[in-house]
């Protein structure tokens, strides 16, 4: 069975996937595109921090007491990437191929360095730390992570 890191890192990647291919619609001015793909990034991203905010960290912490150490850091960037993917929301909606460049920038270089953190640090440790619960968590997670997936596009 896969761990905690293996499941969460490739849906990193399905995210990093999907940011780069609104990217791609808005740079070739593809707007209807770019609107039929953005909602499938932003329901990836939020489906993301649910099942980590929702499930796994809550899981993390009651097994390790530690709630003030890189959960919450976590939390607080996965706060700053939602104002950012509503700025670019809202420069996508006005068509304004700059600002959302500017915004979808900004949110690639911290989504890279808020993925590193956590394959590097927090989800090895969630691996050692919630073995005993693997069978019931990653059916949970993959759920969760599953959700943006069975929308239509």
């Amino acid at each position: 069975m896969h761990g905690i890191g293996e499941l969460m890192t490739q849906d990193h990647r399905s995210c990093d996937d999907l940011l780069a291919a609104v990217e791609k619609a808005v740079a070739d001015e593809d707007w209807e595109l770019a609107q039929a793909e953005f909602p499938r990034l932003r329901d990836a991203l939020l489906n993301h921090f649910e099942a980590e905010e929702g499930v796994l960290f809550p899981r993390f912490e009651q097994r390790t007491g530690m709630v003030q150490g890189p959960t919450q850091v976590m939390r607080h960037e996965h706060a700053q990437m939602r104002q950012l993917l509503a700025a670019a929301a809202a420069a996508l909606a006005e068509r304004d191929a700059d600002d959302y460049s500017g915004n979808a920038e900004t949110l690639l270089i911290m989504t890279q360095q808020h993925n590193v953190k956590e394959e590097n640090i927090l989800y090895p440790m969630c691996d050692q730390q919630l073995a005993d619960q693997l069978d019931t968590l990653l059916p949970e997670l993959q759920k969760l992570l599953a959700g943006h997936a069975k929308t239509p596009a």
